[in-house]
């Protein structure tokens, strides 16, 4: 269990937790051919950000992620009416790209800086950190993906 301090955990959820979220559910918005600038994307984003918060919680190492996939499938279900086929669709998409990301540049960035994988865990600075080029690419995906929608007259406005 991670022992972390109030203003810990509200630095996680304001520099890594929420524009995580901001970034994955935009990405998913733009698979599911949904507007991204919608208040529902934020809405969404929120009670994601929110739901991270379990990431404190003394459970198996993994299983944050599963609640958080199938939290972020429901609030989007909830926001969208999409077919929740779709939006587990778009979601495993946007994590195997996360996973895939984390491990591509993970190893590189620490032998960069010298820091060791736990004082980077640790620190919610560093944390959120080395979680921009992930969002960054997601929030890449999702604006492609939207550019892309809007050509093709995609675009689902309900």
């Amino acid at each position: 269990m991670v022992h972390e301090t109030f203003p810990d955990i509200l630095y996680a959820l304001l520099l890594q937790d929420f524009p995580e979220s901001v970034a994955v559910t935009m990405a998913v918005f733009s698979l599911i051919n949904f507007r991204l600038w919608d208040r529902r994307v934020l809405w969404v984003a929120l009670l994601l950000t929110f739901t991270n918060l379990v990431r404190l919680l003394p459970i198996a190492f993994g299983m944050h992620s599963v609640i958080l996939i199938i939290s972020l499938a429901i609030f989007t279900c909830f926001f969208t009416k999409a077919k929740l086929s779709r939006i587990f669709l778009a979601i495993v998409v946007c994590y195997a790209i996360l996973a895939i990301a984390e491990v591509l540049y993970i190893k590189p960035l620490l032998n960069i800086t010298g820091l060791s994988y736990e004082t980077v865990f640790f620190n919610p600075f560093l944390r959120a950190a080395f979680a921009l080029p992930y969002e960054i690419i997601l929030l890449l995906l999702a604006l492609v993906k939207n550019y892309y929608n809007h050509r093709r007259g995609l675009i689902t406005n309900c």
